[in-house]
């Protein structure tokens, strides 16, 4: 009788444990993504230090009540991977790049970045006045930039459709990470002209004068569309996205905003 008790004891005990192992099999694959991904790419933007960016970023987001971790690039082709192979949660991507490849890789419009109350920035062709002095630029000229994606050559040309200084089609495009190395370039001399966002010459300016001020503006771009807030399709529910959304209205004023130099957010117009 008592080995029959210690039997069915072990059977009973057996079959819990089955059932623990089966639920946790189970919950597995859902507990184990509990923290959501937030990847950020924005080559134009005037803030450079990135680790700093990740750290403010993500104390702010501390305060969301469920957990985001944000991941910013400085490298169009890392960014691309990481978004293809990792499938982030939400992106803040360039306008060009939403263009480009929202169908494919199902990127929804969430917010639309405002700057000045504006939903669009303009990029200036700027040159050194050491090294250039002439009211047009000849034969083959070298142009450090920000990537725009696969479609560099053809944006350029219609953002500088109107300028008669540059011969877009007889261009050697430098493509650097940041604004700030585009302005170094064309300041040193390594190359003859360069495209940067107003907002980095802006904030440039505050640190070093000097150097600014030994550039010349020679012309500025068509407007181009601010960065976008967008979701991936399928990657997160619609109450989490919904939160997500209204926190990040909520932040536009933070320091963090500021830094980016946005301060305000906007319906996407698609």
């Amino acid at each position: 009788m008592r080995a029959r008790l210690i039997l069915q004891a072990a059977i009973e005990n057996l079959i819990i444990r089955a059932i623990c192992l089966w639920l946790l099999l189970i919950a597995g694959p859902t507990c184990a993504d509990t923290s959501l991904r937030f990847y950020y790419f924005n080559p134009d933007s005037p803030q450079n230090n990135l680790v700093r960016l990740k750290n403010d970023m993500q104390n702010l987001l501390d305060g969301l009540g469920f957990s985001v971790e944000f991941q910013p690039f400085a490298r169009l082709t890392d960014f691309d991977r990481g978004l293809r192979k990792d499938r982030p949660s939400f992106v803040f991507v360039p306008g060009w790049y939403l263009h480009r490849y929202g169908k494919e890789l199902k990127l929804r419009p969430m917010l639309q970045s405002v700057r000045d109350n504006r939903r669009s920035y303009r990029k200036l062709l700027i040159a050194s006045r050491r090294f250039f002095n002439s009211a047009r630029i000849p034969g083959r000229t070298s142009l450090a930039m920000t990537s725009l994606g696969p479609d560099s050559a053809d944006i350029l040309n219609g953002i500088l459709s109107s300028d008669e200084i540059l011969d877009t089609g007889n261009l050697n495009i430098v493509e650097v990470p940041k604004d700030a190395d585009a302005i170094f370039a064309v300041a040193l001399g390594q190359v003859d002209v360069a495209l940067v966002s107003q907002a980095s010459l802006k904030r440039l300016r505050a640190k070093n004068p000097r150097l600014i001020d030994s550039l010349r503006v020679l012309g500025e771009s068509e407007p181009l569309a601010m960065p976008v807030l967008v979701v991936l399709e399928g990657a997160v529910a619609t109450n989490r996205q919904n939160q997500f959304k209204r926190f990040m209205i909520s932040t536009q004023d933070s320091p963090v905003m500021e830094t980016l130099r946005i301060d305000g957010w906007s319906v996407h117009n698609d």
